[in-house]
């Protein structure tokens, strides 16, 4: 017999070599019907999987989110058999879970895969679950006797270079080589998965897109095929119905729709803002400032090109190099003025900046500071440059010119903890003015490319942890993803449609400031290095701009909103009382417009309508006589007949920054 712990606490008695699943019937029928996987001392593994004496074990069901992962990577590895059966052509490369879903890549020597293919797909998956074949884990030993590996093998052909390079990189590492069975589909597979493939009733393929063999340009074109799964059909119409949402809310079809901003050829991945969309630009350019100063930070403006040899001492060049904008000379032949010549060598040569820190580092570094005037608090709305390739840029969510809403923080090491309880609810205050409250911690740590001390990153690393774990905050561990001069901490937060974005972050930097020779004058009358922290709320202002747009679908809220009001007359002799409205709203500060088109007033307002703007007045004769307005509301229909007064009396909390902002549906 072997003894295994449940998470209560509590033990169980098994035969030798029960498994996960055994363990599920030993506790009930209801579970055993239930369990979809089990995490045993830790790590999640097959139902099938046999149990150790002494393990720790507790049973996934639909509820855990671990168990909703294993039937995504069930159901990538349905979709890669349903693809092969109609696409015998095609060769698999990986197939890994992500976000609300999977995907695959595949190869496709000859033609391709669009959606219009996806229903042929579907049917052949949908074939494939109700037969309900049993998912078998199969250990390679001997790669040139086994079996399942000679299946593996032949499963796309046996040409398949993409496998046999998966393979080498397994047995370089000195890895063990496991497959996964379902019929006759064979993959390479760490798992786990389900038990069987009837769990994978409800999937539903949603996108096809481009990729490279391991992200690199240079190598072979692949073709990405995404899809997604849930427990239930319910789960599954739901996630589909917000995709479909999302759809409509995409912030470029609205950019365009609501005339907020376009992009250029002769300017890939530089947005340009049209009014309306500059309007909102500077709204929460504006509104970061006002709470900025109120938290005791100076604003600073650093220059946008730097010194190349600046970008060596920070560490960017050796860390950013492919990310980064180069300036180069260029010159006229002083014998043959139409020749050009181009990268001439230049004493200096200069650098367009990625990012605004070194330029604080210098400002700090201009003049002898004292501990007693620490923490200091520099921002700055900094515009920076980063290079992106045409495959990932997408939008305002990624682009090759944007302003952080940057700061930087010099303090000494025992203010650590202040100034990151102090960024904490900070943060949380500007996405709460935004309705966006479901905020979800993460810590990163040290990356592969990274400068600094062992010693550096232990105490960066020590220091971050303290400050959640003090504000009981429950956070994810994000091994290896902290910035290469620091670990940080990076805020994710959840839009209306359920979707997380990850925008603010607090980085803790020991080396850069020691790089740039910083110091303060301690109690002690001696030298120090201050310690710097990286942050940003907004993280780009134009990324967030984005996000806004589609989680509001761009029915922005009366203070956020471009356009606040729309004048409208009835008729052509209403006009100079409409003005008046008009000038009066304008002297109130609201953002108006008034429209003296020869058009039909219920053009008009459907005209109000498609923009999204809050409010529209109408006046006539009736209004004109009485002085006073007739109001329709965007979320809430006819108000009717009432005074100027009476209106921005009604609406004075509606026009403060956060008041009313509530995500609502689109049209």
């Amino acid at each position: 017999m072997i003894e295994v712990q449940l998470p209560d606490g509590s033990q169980r008695s098994l035969p030798d070599g029960s498994t996960a699943a055994d363990l599920a019937k030993d506790i009930g029928p209801g579970l055993a019907k239930a369990a979809v996987a089990a995490v045993v001392d830790g790590n999640v593994a097959d139902l099938s999987s046999p149990l150790p004496a002494g393990a720790s074990v507790a049973l996934l069901t639909k509820r855990d989110p671990e168990g909703l992962e294993v039937l995504r990577h069930s159901a990538a590895h349905l979709m890669a058999d349903a693809i092969l059966r109609l696409f015998p052509q095609a060769q698999l490369t990986i197939g890994p879970v992500v976000e609300d879903g999977f995907y695959y890549d595949l190869f496709m020597p000859e033609g391709t895969i669009t959606p219009e293919d996806f229903p042929a797909i579907q049917k052949e998956m949908k074939r494939i679950a109700k037969e309900g074949h049993p998912f078998q884990r199969c250990e390679v030993g001997d790669v040139d006797a086994d079996e399942s590996f000679a299946r593996y093998r032949a499963i796309d052909g046996g040409h398949n270079a993409f496998k046999a390079e998966l393979v080498g990189d397994i047995q370089a590492r000195g890895e063990g080589i496991t497959l996964y069975r379902h019929g006759d589909f064979v993959d390479l597979c760490r798992g786990p998965h389900v038990p069987n493939t009837s769990w994978l009733k409800h999937t539903r393929l949603t996108a096809v897109s481009g990729a490279y063999w391991r992200a690199d340009a240079e190598r072979e074109q692949l073709v990405r095929v995404y899809g997604t799964a849930f427990f239930s059909k319910d789960d599954l119409e739901e996630h589909l119905r917000l995709i479909e949402e999302a759809r409509k809310r995409d912030h470029r079809v609205l950019g365009e729709q609501l005339d907020l901003f376009h992009f250029e050829e002769e300017a890939p991945g530089f947005p340009f803002f049209h009014p309306k969309g500059a309007v909102l630009y500077y709204l929460l350019v504006d509104r970061m400032r006002a709470l900025l100063r109120r938290r005791g930070y100076e604003e600073l403006r650093t220059p946008l090109v730097l010194s190349e040899k600046l970008w060596h001492t920070s560490g960017h060049y050796d860390n950013y190099l492919e990310n980064m904008f180069f300036t180069k000379l260029k010159l006229r032949d002083e014998s043959q003025p139409e020749k050009i010549h181009d990268n001439v060598d230049e004493t200096r040569p200069m650098a367009v900046k990625p990012m605004n820190c070194p330029g604080h580092l210098l400002v700090y570094g201009d003049r002898t500071h004292s501990h007693n005037e620490l923490p200091l608090r520099y921002s700055e709305m900094g515009l920076v440059h980063r290079r992106e390739f045409s495959g990932v840029r997408h939008g305002l969510f990624r682009v090759q010119a944007f302003t952080q809403d940057d700061a930087h923080h010099f303090c000494t090491p025992e203010q650590i903890g202040g100034e990151i309880r102090l960024l904490i609810a900070f943060f949380r205050e500007v996405y709460g003015m935004f309705s966006l409250d479901d905020v979800r911690f993460e810590l990163s740590t040290r990356p592969e490319k990274s400068i600094g001390s062992d010693e550096m990153w232990e105490t960066a690393e020590t220091a971050l942890r303290e400050a959640l774990d003090e504000f009981d905050i429950d956070y994810e561990l994000n091994e290896g993803d902290g910035a290469f001069y620091g670990p940080k901490i990076d805020f994710h937060i959840r839009d209306v449609l359920k979707r997380s974005w990850q925008c603010g972050t607090i980085q803790l930097d020991f080396s850069m400031p020691e790089r740039f020779g910083l110091s303060y004058i301690g109690a002690d009358g001696q030298k120090h290095t201050p310690v710097m922290i990286h942050r940003a709320c907004y993280g780009s202002v134009e990324r967030f701009l984005g996000i806004l747009i589609e989680h509001f679908g761009g029915r922005f809220p009366l203070w956020l909103a471009p356009v606040q009001v729309v004048v409208i007359p009835v008729s052509e002799k209403h006009n100079d009382y409409a003005r008046g409205v008009y000038e009066a709203l304008l002297d109130a500060d609201l953002r108006t417009e008034i429209n003296l088109r020869d058009d039909r007033v219920g053009y008009k307002i459907r005209e109000a309508s498609l923009q999204k703007v809050p409010y529209v007045i109408v006046v006539g004769e009736r209004e004109a006589e009485a002085g006073t307005i007739n109001l329709r509301s965007r979320d809430a229909g006819e108000l009717g007949e009432m005074s100027q007064a009476e209106w921005l009396q009604r609406i004075a909390e509606e026009r403060l920054p956060g008041g009313t902002a509530v995500a609502v549906p689109s049209d």
